[in-house]
């Protein structure tokens, strides 16, 4: 297939989201971002597979999307969370220190891992993740 005869992301998100009410601007400005550089790079920079970004695009991610809305966010839309360890902080800054193991290297580091696991208000670790 030629460049200019491929499916546009953004095409191909509008299309799927249409039948679920229309395409959030996350959604859109996921889908304009794999237009502009690749979905392999976009899945890069906000943690997740492309395989994951595709499904989203697509409206086929089983999981809920509220991590990836937040990577999202974050990556690209400036979204900031106010974290209880590190002040203002982007949002998917904020899901990468979530996924970071213990490590006691410095004690900012604690102090995240700590903050993470002990209510935040912005942490998507479940309990079982936390103990």
């Amino acid at each position: 297939m030629s460049p200019t005869a491929k499916k546009k992301a953004v095409d191909t998100a509008r299309a799927a989201w249409a039948e679920l009410g229309g395409c959030p601007d996350w959604i859109t400005t996921l889908a304009e971002e794999c237009d502009r550089t690749s979905q392999r790079q976009v899945a890069d920079r906000i943690g997740y597979s492309a395989g994951a970004v595709n499904q989203v695009l697509a409206a086929k991610y089983k999981a809920p999307l509220v991590r990836i809305e937040q990577a999202v966010r974050g990556a690209y839309l400036s979204a900031v969370v106010n974290c209880p360890a590190a002040g203002e902080i982007a949002a998917d800054r904020c899901l990468e220190i979530q996924r970071q193991p213990w490590a006691a290297t410095n004690p900012q580091r604690v102090r995240l891992y700590t903050a993470c696991r002990s209510g935040c208000i912005h942490s998507r670790i479940n309990s079982k993740e936390a103990s």
